[in-house]
Parts: C-alpha cells; structure tokens; sequence
C-alpha cells in the first residue's frame, strides 16, 4: 500500500504534522504502508497559471516543471492521500493550497477515481469551508472521503490547546489510520 502526507503546516513537526503521525501510526499497525511525506513549505511549487497546457498536451502533464513533479508521481501511485494543514483565515495554508491547484494536470487523467482522501485540520475559529471543499470535490472525482477536524482553541480562556493535549482527537486519527489499514 502507497499513502501520501501532504504537510499543509509552514511550522514542522506541530499540531496538524502530530495529527499526521497518529493516523500513519495507525494505518501501519494493520498493514505495511510506504509513506512519503511532502513538507510543502520546504518546496518549490509556483502556482497554476490557469495556461490549460495540461489540457492540450498529449500527456497531460503541467507545463511548469518544479517539485510538484514528484508529488505528481507519487499521487498517481498512492492508494491513500493525507491533507494535514492548519487554518489559516478560515482556510488552508497557501503552501497546500498551492499544491491543490497544480493537481489540474492529474484531474485531466482522471488520476482522482478510486483514491481515499484524509483529510486532517486543526483551527482556531472556523473549517467550515475546506471540509465543504473536499466534500464537493470527492463526490465529483469519486474519491473516498475521511475528515478528522481538531480545534486547538479554548474559547473560555482564549488560550492555544496543543494537540498533543487533545488525546480523543489523536486517537480518532490513529484509529481511522488503523481501520483503513485492516481494509486495504
């Protein structure tokens, strides 16, 4: 089995990284998963220039030739694809959401049908929009949904909660990873 971990997060080894690694740790227990991980901050992806060169070519592939390639490959070859990012502005980070339109090319493929999307969110105030996003764009490409959100708010205290304090929430994960894991 091939999974992906798509690093949303510009600050390394923090809430939502935490919340990737429970989920990995579970889906390795119940089968053997080689993972690659994507610290898409530590890349150089520029952005989609909406040129539809994707479109026209006889390979499908983008005309921008940068570190999304490897992603590109990977995609195409992983069964599962974790989306772990923050909140930033009621949205995902801009390094992710980078990422998330340059993969134009693979839907010009029909590189989607048949992948299990996780999706993993910490936030402060609000995720509403990006779970909304993926749900409409799973049911379009028929990909397999799963979503873990994390506030990492009190909002008595107005105090940031690290995730490693948030155990229900990182057992979800692992637990969702694990039972995935028995499946494939």
């Amino acid at each position: 089995m091939k999974t992906i971990v798509l690093h949303g997060s510009p600050r390394r080894d923090k809430n939502s990284d935490t919340f990737a690694k429970y989920f990995i740790e579970g889906l390795n227990e119940t089968v053997t998963s080689e993972t690659k991980h994507f610290y898409t901050n530590n890349m150089n992806i520029r952005p989609c220039q909406g040129c539809l060169s994707c479109a026209d070519a006889n390979d499908k592939s983008c005309i921008i030739k940068d570190d999304m390639q490897e992603i590109y490959s990977a995609f195409i070859e992983a069964e599962v694809i974790v989306f772990a990012t923050p909140m930033y502005w009621g949205y995902i980070t801009a390094q992710l959401k980078t990422v998330i339109d340059r993969m134009e090319a693979l839907v010009m493929w029909d590189h989607f049908k048949g992948k299990t999307f996780i999706v993993l969110i910490t936030y402060r105030y609000h995720c509403e929009s990006t779970v909304a996003f993926f749900e409409r764009i799973c049911k379009f490409f028929d990909v397999r949904l799963h979503v873990i959100t994390c506030r990492t708010l009190d909002v008595d205290t107005n105090e940031d909660i690290p995730i490693s304090s948030r155990k229900k929430k990182l057992e979800e994960a692992y637990d969702l990873g694990k039972s995935l894991g028995s499946i494939y």
